[in-house]
């Protein structure tokens, strides 16, 4: 073993610390200890693994000691059978009373009329299974270890290693039942309904800005505006609603049983720039919501500079499970989900762990499987909030500007280009200068106006304007 004589670096950082000398190069190379592949021959290793040196002295074993991400996804204990049945009972319609009436002359009343309830019932089916096994033979590294105490460490750890595999695989798939959510809402809904919001459409177009995705983030106004919306549907899907599922059911989804999940890209942002810098902390604090560092992968991006990865999915949802061609179903700047338990959640959740003995060439196999159901119901409240790019033009006009030699002048015509099935609103400033009718602007008097076309496409106003120039 190499011992290093470090005393002059000591002294020498002494120095810097201290504030005598200035902050100087300082040389570490050989003095902080980097693991290494060291060159050992075969015989000093271990007979099965031929990874552990024999009697290396101190050793420290290192697992990952995971727990489950999403445990408020499993909603049962107990085993499910092979196939998910959920009936939903629809709300009564009401009907006429004719009680009023039995005072008059005539009156025949009805008896015991039949009404029965309105239900629709789904079927959730299909499983997957997966299993993960370990062999730990009884004496073949046994060498390696200068106790039993550290052997039986050694092994514990193997064992934990095999339940990390397990709840890792767990989390990941949690994750993609969560994605395929995502997915089918996007999918179901064109990216455009009060199932998917783009929080920055809405901003630019209701406070005229301009923001872009990468401002959006470190912009206070935008973080106000974006986290008043999110609190405004919590307390929306609290009543009954068909608007916010895509089976035309009336949910309503209490706080109590709504999942809110958030990008960590987006709560980290929106605690550093608005509710680290609020005296009223309770006007602007999120309710309490899970984080989630990335919704289906970091890519090769860190903390920081992942944004655009971390709130990405590209699926392939379920839904297109059959189809020839399967549609690819991309969203980017996904920053948060509200959706009730019952649009994802897991049905059947049967893990086991069992143990083989063969005592004939000494070693034992451990195993353990899992057996689990998760699934989505788009006819369940869920919503989804994104910040992404867009298309801006949702209305324009042929002209930007309009002159008149005097009021008498013939009038002229503004033509509108809208999304399909749109129609404008028209509108003048001053209607003493100019008039406005299906684009046709007529001059009243001398001065300026400004005529101003809107169109109004899943709840947001889009706006084009033209000068108006009438002469005296």
């Amino acid at each position: 073993m190499k011992v290093t004589q470090i005393y002059s670096l000591i002294n020498s950082i002494n120095k810097q610390m201290w504030g005598e000398d200035a902050l100087t190069v300082t040389d570490l190379s050989g003095i902080i200890a980097l693991g290494q592949q060291l060159q050992i021959s075969e015989d000093d290793m271990d007979n099965y693994l031929h990874q552990i040196v024999d009697k290396v002295g101190k050793t420290v074993i290192r697992t990952l000691d995971l727990e489950l991400d999403f445990p408020n996804l499993f909603m049962d204990t107990f085993e499910f059978g092979a196939i998910l049945e959920k009936i939903n009972i629809n709300p009564f319609d009401a009907k006429s009373n004719s009680d009023y009436n039995v005072p008059n002359v005539g009156f025949t009343p009805t008896f015991a009329d039949i009404s029965k309830p309105s239900i629709s019932v789904s079927y959730f089916k299909g499983a997957t299974t997966w299993s993960y096994t370990v062999t730990v033979p009884y004496d073949l590294f046994s060498g390696a270890f200068t106790s039993l105490e550290k052997l039986d460490s050694f092994v514990t750890a193997i064992m934990s290693a095999l339940s990390d595999s397990m709840t890792l695989s767990v989390n990941n798939m949690s994750r993609l039942a969560i994605d395929n959510l995502i997915a089918e809402k996007v999918k179901g809904t064109n990216g455009s309904s009060n199932c998917v919001i783009n929080l920055l459409k809405l901003y630019n177009e209701n406070t005229t800005s301009d923001l872009t995705v990468e401002g959006a983030l470190r912009s206070k106004e935008f973080m106000r505006f974006a986290g008043m919306i999110i609190r405004n549907y919590i307390k929306y899907m609290n009543e009954p609603s068909k608007l916010y599922n895509m089976g035309g059911m009336v949910r309503a989804t209490a706080r109590d049983n709504m999942h809110v999940l958030m990008l960590t890209d987006f709560a980290s942002a929106y605690t550093t720039y608005l509710s680290s810098d609020t005296f009223h902390k309770e006007l602007v604090e999120m309710p309490l919501y899970t984080e989630v560092n990335h919704w289906q992968g970091t890519g090769t991006d860190g903390a920081g500079v992942g944004f655009a990865t971390n709130s990405k999915i590209s699926i392939i949802p379920s839904s297109e499970d059959g189809e020839d061609n399967p549609t690819t179903i991309t969203q980017n700047g996904i920053i948060c989900v509200l959706a009730d338990r019952q649009s994802v959640a897991v049905g059947i959740n049967k893990r086991r762990s069992g143990v083989f003995n063969n005592n004939i060439d000494a070693y034992t196999n451990h195993k353990t499987s899992a057996t689990i159901q998760w699934f989505n119901d788009v006819s369940e409240n869920a919503v989804i909030f994104v910040i992404d790019s867009y298309d801006k033009d949702e209305i324009s006009f042929d002209k930007s500007t309009l002159t008149f030699a005097n009021s008498s002048a013939s009038t002229q015509t503004i033509t509108a280009t809208v999304p399909s099935g749109q129609s404008v609103t028209w509108s003048t400033s001053k209607s003493a200068v100019a008039t406005v009718a299906d684009g046709v602007v007529t001059p009243v008097g001398a001065g300026t106006a400004t005529i101003t076309g809107t169109v109004t496409v899943d709840g947001v106003k889009y706006k084009a304007t033209c000068a108006v120039t009438v002469g005296s």
